[in-house]
């Protein structure tokens, strides 16, 4: 057991403050902290499993919030006949009460859910849930569970990126039966775009969906299109809805042909249609993403298949590289003139996760109508298809891959706190140490977190920052 560890256990055996002590460890309160873990140790139903609970909250975010969720949680548990905590078989619940403020809520108010969270780790979720908007919540958050435990747990980040995506497809496809028998309407078929589109879905992110659909061949086109145009919007509306028990996804439409202008669906050859004369480059790099997850397969097939050629061009443009780059930094220079101070920006800063999806989209554009097996949306195996290929080199691909999974670990990490849509890094130096544990920096002096935290975020962006620089515009500026 870590000293710090048998030095708290100690305090609270002889009923002594352990103050001094946890501010060794970088926590806000610490007298708070000492006090609830105090509380939770006198618990009847905590104090012959403190062995197990202590070390675990104390490298958690918050102990002391955790403290004071797990003898909440253990007494609802009672108050309901549910059997007690088994922290044997438990063992990430702790960590995860102390690390998300949201989901330690929602077991405490729920507390037959703790149940998600046995194994080491849990198992991945692999709900189906029934088509009612009350079971895609539950499923949705029974899965948080779970992947919460299993990101604590240490597990590779590609995992939770490909966990998180399965679990929204199954909570999707769910929707649009509910949508469609709402409305008495055939479903259209569903694709993702965007980080679902690439199974890399944040853990608390919007859906970037598009519908297309066949016509019906015994009504008027307007008629049909009214129908799924309904049909979409219950569905959103559904997804949307926050209840006592949370709410299913947030969904972004804006990326359909024509943009928040045009029609909520569009039949296959309406959407081909509008690519072929009207498709814009960031189009193009968008559609690399698209992915089909629900609904008739027969449509869904025939956009996929027919959007290729816009995407994946036969001719090698030369100006793909840098159109992709004009855009980011046009973002960063529309970012600051906004206000944001992008050195803490995680996602849209330089050498943030944005450049690493720019830089393997340039090269997939660039690339891909001579090279197939490179076509895919997802970052991480399109890096390791391209180094396969030979059109990125081995180095930097390894450079590139170790950057974004700590990107995306840290992503999933600050948005783990309350399901927030944020990638803000923090300012404050009792947060950054607070994100250290959440991301698994084991060191329970605080400040050493903190340090190895902040070196590897400097590292992380300048390696990233380096090789934008370097393989999207050969190094010019």
């Amino acid at each position: 057991m870590d000293a710090f560890v048998r030095t708290i256990a100690q305090h609270l055996d002889r009923g002594e403050p352990a103050g001094e002590t946890l501010a060794r460890l970088g926590v806000a309160d610490p007298a708070y902290d000492a006090a609830a873990m105090a509380d939770a140790a006198a618990d009847p139903a905590l104090a012959e499993s403190r062995e197990r609970w202590l070390p675990e909250l104390l490298r958690s975010a918050r102990p002391g919030f955790g403290a004071r969720a797990l003898r909440d949680l253990a007494r609802e548990r009672s108050e309901e006949g549910l059997p007690p905590l088994d922290l044997e078989r438990l063992r990430w619940l702790p960590r995860l009460l102390g690390s998300s403020n949201v989901l330690a809520r929602m077991l405490v108010r729920a507390p037959h859910l703790a149940d998600e969270l046995l194994g080491d780790p849990p198992p991945a979720p692999g709900f189906v849930p029934e088509a009612a908007w009350s079971s895609i919540r539950e499923a949705k958050y029974r899965g948080l569970l779970r992947i919460a435990a299993r990101d604590l747990a240490g597990r590779p980040v590609a995992e939770g990126l490909r966990e998180l995506s399965d679990l929204a497809d199954a909570c999707l496809a769910a929707g649009l039966v509910c949508a469609s028998e709402t409305t008495g309407s055939e479903p259209p078929s569903l694709l993702a775009l965007g980080k679902l589109g690439g199974r890399e879905l944040n853990f608390s992110s919007d859906v970037d969906l598009l519908f297309v659909y066949d016509p019906a061949p015994d009504s008027e086109e307007g008629t049909r299109g009214a129908q799924v145009g309904k049909l979409v919007r219950v569905l959103k509306a559904g997804l949307e809805k926050a209840e006592s028990d949370g709410f299913g996804y947030r969904v972004d439409l804006d990326l359909r042909p024509d943009g928040a202008q045009g029609p909520l669906a569009n039949t296959v050859d309406a959407a081909l249609g509008y690519y072929e004369a009207l498709g814009h480059d960031w189009e193009r790099q968008m559609l690399i993403r698209l992915r089909p997850i629900a609904g008739p397969v027969a449509p869904a097939r025939a956009f996929a298949e027919g959007i290729v050629p816009f995407v994946y061009r036969r001719l090698i443009d030369p100006s793909v590289p840098r159109a992709v780059r004009a855009m980011k930094l046009r973002i960063e220079d529309e970012r600051r003139k906004a206000g944001r101070d992008l050195d803490l920006e995680l996602k849209e800063g330089p050498g943030g996760i944005r450049d690493v999806e720019f830089l393997v989209q340039a090269l997939q554009l660039f690339h891909g109508g001579r090279h197939p097996a490179i076509r895919t949306g997802n970052v991480l195996e399109a890096l390791a298809r391209l180094v396969r290929d030979g059109l990125l080199p081995e180095a930097a691909g390894e450079d590139l891959q170790r950057a974004y999974g700590w990107l995306r670990r840290a992503e999933h990490a600050i948005q783990m706190v309350e399901e927030r849509q944020t990638q803000r890094f923090p300012r404050e130096a009792e947060d950054q140490i607070a994100l250290a544990r959440r991301m698994g920096y084991d060191d329970l002096e605080g400040e050493r977190a903190r340090a190895h935290l902040l070196g590897d975020w400097a590292a992380c962006r300048g390696v990233v920052r380096l090789h934008f620089d370097a393989l999207v515009l050969g190094g010019e500026t």
